[in-house]
């Protein structure tokens, strides 16, 4: 079982991962078979020394999600994400940072190059709210190379901070306005903050959704992601706060907004400038 992880990690790290794989701070303790934990099988002499080796590098070079998400658990309303029935924290994490998640290829239920997840989130009035979601997932090496042009585009997307997302803005999403308020929303974020996935995760959503929009009115089920409009009573309650200056100097109303799944924060966009060009307008927790 190890060594079809060892062979799943090192596909994708071929394949242009980063060499980094994010643990739990119990991975150690992990049995491999009955009083077998991994941090046995390590200081195993029969066990292959390039193998371990790897493991080791890999798994060392990292924090471990459980204190990463501590760190930044507040901007994420996440009450819990399920897999068949069964919480999944870590497969959670990767789903907020948009990273390939990779198991052990223990039970059939794992050996799936997708799996479907619940995300369950209370809102502020208490309501239970659930979403399903697919997430890419690895368990072989084959499951590794179906994910091969995942894995390139995803290197293409990948900036630094909010810094250089907002100077790379044209080139990345010619689909996209950009108000100048958001520019101090994201320029505080870097990779470092896990919602700093999410964020561009659904402006490239909203750059495809945009491109493709080539006549009559948007249609949101276009959005890889699903997309709300604000209730009438918020709309009453926050028209002015969810107002914003664009570019052609005029103010308008951006009640449409996409979720961070999971996350607390909101990206709030308008379609009033008509086919292939939507206006992003605000970026950050609800407002409230």
């Amino acid at each position: 079982m190890m060594s079809e992880l060892i062979d799943t990690l090192r596909q994708a790290t071929a394949s242009g991962v980063k060499r980094i794989l994010r643990t739990s701070n119990e991975i150690h303790s992990l049995e491999l078979a009955p009083n077998y934990p991994i941090a046995r099988w390590r200081n195993d002499p029969e066990v292959d020394r390039e193998e371990s080796r790897f493991f080791k590098t890999l798994a060392t070079k990292a924090p471990f999600w459980t204190d990463v998400f501590e760190e930044f658990k507040d901007e994420f309303d996440l009450s819990e994400i399920r897999h068949q029935g069964e919480l999944v924290s870590g497969i959670g994490f990767a789903l907020i940072i948009d990273g390939l998640p990779v198991s052990f290829n223990s039970e059939t239920r794992w050996n799936c190059c997708y799996l479907s997840l619940e995300v369950v989130n209370i809102s502020e009035n208490q309501e239970i709210i659930s979403e399903t979601v697919e997430i890419l997932h690895a368990s072989c090496r084959n499951h590794v190379r179906q994910h091969t042009d995942w894995i390139k585009n995803r290197i293409r997307k990948e900036v630094a901070n909010g810094e250089e997302l907002w100077n790379k803005k044209e080139e990345l999403f010619p689909n996209l306005e950009f108000c100048d308020d958001v520019y101090k929303q994201i320029n505080c974020l870097d990779n470092a903050k896990p919602i700093f996935r999410q964020v561009i995760k659904k402006l490239f959503e909203l750059e495809e959704s945009s491109k493709s929009w080539v006549d009559g009115a948007f249609k949101l089920e276009t959005l890889a992601s699903k997309a709300s409009v604000e209730s009438e009573s918020r709309l009453r309650q926050f028209e002015d706060d969810l107002s914003f200056i664009c570019s052609d100097g005029q103010k308008r109303l951006f009640s449409l907004h996409v979720r961070m799944t999971p996350g607390a924060w909101r990206l709030h966009f308008c379609t009033e400038l008509g086919p292939g060009k939507i206006i992003i307008g605000y970026i950050g927790s609800k407002i409230q």
